[in-house]
C-alpha cells in the first residue's frame, strides 16, 4: 500500500491541533500562546523548507552535495551547541566542533559502513537520515555536558586547589566534576534505550510506520539509529568535557581563574 501523501491543506488542518493548544493556554491565561503560534509556523516553514532541499539532494545523489549539507548541518550544530555553553569561556567553538565532528565521523561512518552497507556510500536516505538524527542529540548532549561541567568547576574551585596543592594531577582534582557531566548528559540516552519498544514509539520509527515501511524492518532501523546516537553522544562529550576541563588549567597544572 503507497502512504498518502499530505498536501498544504493537510498542513493547514493539521495546524489546528496547535490553535487548540494555544486555546488552551489562553483559557488557562499562560501567556506563551503567541510564542507557540510563531513556533509552529517557524517550524512548517523550517520543515517544509528542508523538505524540497532533501528532495534535491535525493534526486541529484551526487556525493560532494550529500556531504556538502552534511557540512551545513554539522557547522549549525555546533554554533548552536556553542552558544548553549554560553560566554563563560572564549573561543571554545574549536572545542565543541571537533567534538561533535568526531562522534558524528565514528559513529555514522562504522554504521553506514559495517551495519546498513548500502550500494553506495553516499546514498542519501541512509547517509542523511542517519546524520540528521544524531545532530540533534549531539547538539543537546555536547550542551549539557559542557554547561555542567563549567558550573560544577566555577562552584567548586576551593575544593579543586585543595586537591591540587596536595599532588593530586589537574584530572584527579576534577574527576567527580567531570564524570558528573558526562552522566548528566548521557543519562536521558540511555533512559530513551530503555524505554523504547517498551511505553514509547521512538520517532524515527513512528516515521517509517507512517511511510507504510514493514514494522519489523522498521524497529531494526530504529536499533541501528538509537545506538549510533549512543555511540556519538559519548564520544563527543567525553571530548568535549576533556577539551573544556583542559582550559582550566595551565602548563603548571594550575587553575586558571577564567572570569
Amino acid at each position: 500500500m503507497t502512504p498518502r501523501i499530505l498536501d498544504l491543506l493537510d498542513l493547514a488542518w493539521a495546524f489546528g491541533l496547535i490553535a487548540i493548544a494555544i486555546g488552551l493556554l489562553q483559557w488557562q491565561r499562560v501567556g506563551i500562546g503567541g510564542q507557540m503560534a510563531l513556533a509552529g509556523l517557524r517550524s512548517i516553514l523550517q520543515l517544509l523548507v528542508m523538505g524540497f532541499g532533501l528532495q534535491v539532494i535525493w534526486q541529484l545523489n551526487n556525493p560532494l552535495v550529500t556531504v556538502g549539507g552534511i557540512g551545513i548541518m554539522t557547522i549549525g550544530t555546533t554554533i548552536a551547541a556553542n552558544n548553549r555553553i554560553g560566554d563563560r569561556l572564549k573561543n571554545l567553538l574549536p572545542i565543541v566542533g571537533g567534538a561533535i565532528f568526531t562522534g558524528l565521523i565514528v559513529a555514522v561512518g562504522y554504521t553506514i559502513l559495517v551495519v546498513i552497507k548500502p550500494d553506495n556510500w553516499h546514498q542519501p536516505q541512509y547517509l542523511l537520515a542517519v546524520t540528521g538524527i544524531s545532530l540533534g542529540y549531539l547538539l543537546n548532549n555536547t550542551a549539557v555536558a559542557g554547561e555542567r561541567l563549567i558550573s560544577e568547576i566555577d562552584r567548586h574551585t576551593a575544593e579543586i586547589e585543595t586537591h591540587l596543592s596536595l599532588g593530586a594531577t589537574p584530572a584527579q582534582s576534577i574527576a567527580s566534576y567531570h564524570q558528573m557531566a558526562i552522566k548528566s548528559a548521557l543519562l536521558p540516552t540511555i533512559d530513551t534505550l530503555m524505554l523504547a519498544g517498551l511505553v514509547t514509539i521512538p520517532g524515527f520509527l513512528t516515521g517509517e510506520l507512517l511511510a507504510n515501511v514493514q514494522p519489523v524492518n522498521a524497529a531494526g532501523y530504529q536499533i541501528v539509529v538509537l545506538f549510533t546516537v549512543m555511540a556519538s553522544n559519548t564520544i563527543a562529550t567525553l571530548l568535549v568535557t576533556r577539551g573544556i576541563a583542559n582550559r582550566y588549567f595551565n602548563r603548571s597544572a594550575q587553575l586558571q581563574q577564567l572570569d
